[in-house]
């Protein structure tokens, strides 16, 4: 039978690569010129650099399974063990050397970084002593940090660190379903500090392994090898604008009509929101629901005689602040491959939910600005070899309170208005790597039971 996948990102890939063993003709449509979605490498200053993500987490296995099956796994590798740093209060400062996702796991530790007032690091030892300390069946993350362990460990650390990874607001970020982790770890003990110790003491994992890996390639390598190895047939430039049923089958309006079988989307949100919104108005509904926050990374290479040493992998920058800077990755720092005399490479972020204003300044704008804050941030005073600005409008989905119940509805929903038709991507499961390609393939195998049972 014929399948369509709608989007070439990591998620469309995947499916498209499970789906390859069931024997079925695969037709894969995806709007740009390129795969990869937001995975992307290009070169800056002679080096090949990832402007989207540059790792992934080895917790979570997909993506390290998906380079061994590609052949590639043995090509990966390991950041330099530096730890990162934050900016709060107008200086840099290190990082608890024990802490998950931010929180302190080690109050007398956070006694003596100074990233929190004595107020601060007394509310945070009252976790200790505090009843309580189940969650809310669906709160945010904010609101468990505040109430355990203060509004100043909430801002210094907690809030910084996932707005780096998700571009949100830790305030609206549903704790069961943005941070499923923290979730199961806060739930093992009256303080959210020993229930964190308890449910991390118990996890069977090793020490010596990494925390993220990479290709020294670039992600890129990761799509390309992907492409390579998939069967059926890819086809650039083709925007879908709509979906329509024709007795047993779809057709997907595109370049032209395609007849399918079934249909697999990929795309964010509002995108798939818009074509199915004729033919699975109540999913569509839903679906135009989910909020994206938009990001972009601005890449500097500069002279190594001219950049002063930098001990650490990047930093994270409080809300407070008044930076346009999120967080910085020292690249040259992180991955040793990078590591030379000649070239130092930094990439900074910018962008948070609901927070547009980096987004509306032009490249030169936003370079000059940045520049400026690279020179409070790290004294860097001289001009870039090369700089490159990649932006990502409307690309991190924001996992609010009640997303569980709206996901369960728009799956219900889409068996209900288009049989034969699934979605899988970021705004469901998960942001990672690795829950893309979990999502694409637990979709593909849905859509591989559907057609033999149909």
């Amino acid at each position: 039978m014929k399948l369509i996948i709608v989007g070439g990102g990591i998620t469309g890939l995947s499916a498209a690569y499970e789906l390859c063993k069931t024997g079925h003709e695969i037709l894969l449509l995806e709007s740009s010129e390129r795969l990869g979605g937001k995975i992307l490498t290009t070169e800056v200053a002679g080096s090949n650099i990832d402007a989207g993500p540059d790792a992934f987490l080895t917790r979570d296995p997909e993506m390290r399974e998906l380079c061994f099956s590609l052949g590639i796994g043995d090509e990966l590798v390991a950041p330099a063990a530096r730890a990162a740093k934050i900016w709060v209060n107008g200086s840099m400062h290190a990082l608890p050397k024990k802490h998950f996702l931010g929180i302190p796991l080690d109050l007398d530790e956070l006694e003596n970084l100074s990233i929190v007032s004595d107020k601060g690091l007394s509310d945070a030892r009252g976790d200790l002593i505090k009843l309580g300390n189940e969650p809310n069946e669906d709160e945010t993350v904010g609101s468990l940090i505040r109430r355990r362990l203060g509004d100043e460990v909430m801002e210094n650390l907690v809030g910084p660190l996932l707005g780096g990874i998700n571009a949100g607001d830790a305030d609206t970020l549903s704790l069961e379903f943005g941070v499923p982790r923290l979730f199961q770890a806060s739930r093992n003990d009256p303080s959210l500090v020993n229930s964190i110790n308890s449910f991390l003491s118990q996890q069977e994992t090793d020490p010596s392994e990494p925390i993220f890996l990479t290709h020294p390639d670039g992600l890129q390598r990761v799509v390309d090898s992907l492409e390579a190895q998939i069967t059926g047939e890819i086809s650039c430039y083709e925007k879908v604008t709509g979906l329509r049923k024709s007795g047993a089958s779809w057709i997907v309006e595109s370049n032209e009509d395609y007849k399918a079988d079934g249909v697999i989307f990929t795309t964010p949100a509002f995108v798939t929101s818009d074509v199915i919104s004729s033919s699975c108005p109540n999913t569509a509904k839903f679906l135009s629901e989910i909020k994206y926050a938009s990001m972009a990374f601005i890449t500097f290479a500069f002279p190594s005689e001219s950049v002063p040493d930098f001990d650490g992998s990047g930093f994270l920058v409080t809300k407070d602040e008044g930076m346009l800077t999120t967080a910085c990755s020292w690249t040259s720092s992180k991955w040793a491959h990078f590591n030379d005399d000649k070239k130092v490479y930094i990439r900074l972020s910018v962008g948070r939910f609901e927070d547009d204003n980096a987004l509306r300044l032009n490249d030169v704008e936003l370079i000059e600005q940045l520049r400026e804050e690279l020179k409070i941030f790290t004294g860097i005073t001289v001009d870039p070899l090369a700089t490159r600005v990649t932006r990502w409008p409307n690309s991190f989905p924001q996992y609010e309170i009640g997303h569980g119940e709206k996901i369960q509805k728009i799956r219900s929903e889409i068996i209900k208005e288009g049989p034969g038709v699934y979605l899988a991507g970021a705004a469901f499961n998960g942001l990672g790597l690795s829950a893309c390609i979990r999502d694409g393939t637990t979709q593909a195998q849905a859509i591989s039971k559907f057609l033999v049972e149909k």
